[in-house]
């Protein structure tokens, strides 16, 4: 079951919600829809808020967030969701609509973005550790037409998500090679540094939460890369915190799926 997690939503409004909801629960079809009120009368997100979102986020294995914000800085806090959780706004001022006799334009609404919601947790959302988008994007050096990869998959729009799936299958094509010269052998992602991305089987250099998701897509514990080169000489990487690190002849550095370099 895929859930709905509406965050910044004013207090005032989630009884009225959740009885529309009910009322139209043919409409949801499998979602299930849950609440992060927001403290005060308007939508808004704030640290607090956004900490219950991640652990009420993380206590179910599909969620996707709906935002509801007037905030003028308001990307400040879903820039600390999206890279855990898939995000999105939701247009707060179809709220209106909960405060009068016809609310249909906040059910359409709602219903809009879950059917969107549906194609991209289809298309796009990574179904296993072998998924492109669990790559660091901050090191891993992706072919010029794929730099834009993670960006693709944050689409909203129907065609965009669809465009998504075909990034995620042309990047597929081009950084998934067969490698001989590392053990095991076998199919991993090199970049165009020639530096070779492969999962380590140990599950060591457990992330902190909420770390340990990507895309609404749970990583087993401890999951991380071993980085390498494919001539086996010293190479550099760029981690999440804009540091550079090196790697000596013959050496790999462990990065997890953010771009934190694990010891």
């Amino acid at each position: 079951m895929e859930t709905a997690l509406l965050v910044g939503i004013p207090t005032g409004y989630v009884g009225t919600a959740r009885s529309v909801m009910l009322t139209n629960g043919e409409l949801l079809g499998a979602w299930s829809i849950k609440f992060v009120p927001a403290p005060h009368k308007e939508p808004e997100l704030h640290d607090k808020t956004v900490r219950q979102a991640l652990t009420m986020a993380s206590q179910n294995e599909s969620v996707h967030i709906l935002g509801f914000s007037a905030q003028s800085n308001r990307d400040y806090y879903a820039n600390k969701i999206r890279p855990y959780f898939r995000f999105r706004w939701f247009d707060h001022s179809l709220l209106k609509y909960l405060g009068r006799p016809d609310p249909t334009e906040f059910t359409r609404g709602i219903f809009s973005d879950l059917v969107e919601e549906t194609e991209w947790a289809i298309r796009v959302k990574p179904k296993d550790l072998d998924s492109p988008l669990l790559l660091p994007e901050c090191s891993f050096a992706a072919d010029g037409r794929h730099r834009e990869l993670w960006r693709h998959a944050s689409a909203r729009e129907s065609n965009d998500i669809l465009g998504a799936e075909k990034a995620i299958q042309s990047f597929w094509k081009t950084h998934r090679k067969k490698v001989t010269v590392s053990s095991p052998i076998g199919y991993k992602w090199v970049d165009q540094r020639d530096r070779i991305y492969s999962p380590d089987k140990l599950r060591h250099a457990i992330a902190p939460f909420p770390r340990e998701w990507k895309y609404s897509y749970r990583i087993e514990a401890g999951f991380h890369f071993d980085v390498t080169h494919s001539n086996g000489r010293q190479f550099e990487l760029i981690d999440a915190n804009g540091r550079l690190n090196r790697a000596n002849t013959g050496g790999h550095i462990n990065i997890d799926p953010h771009g934190h370099v694990r010891q």
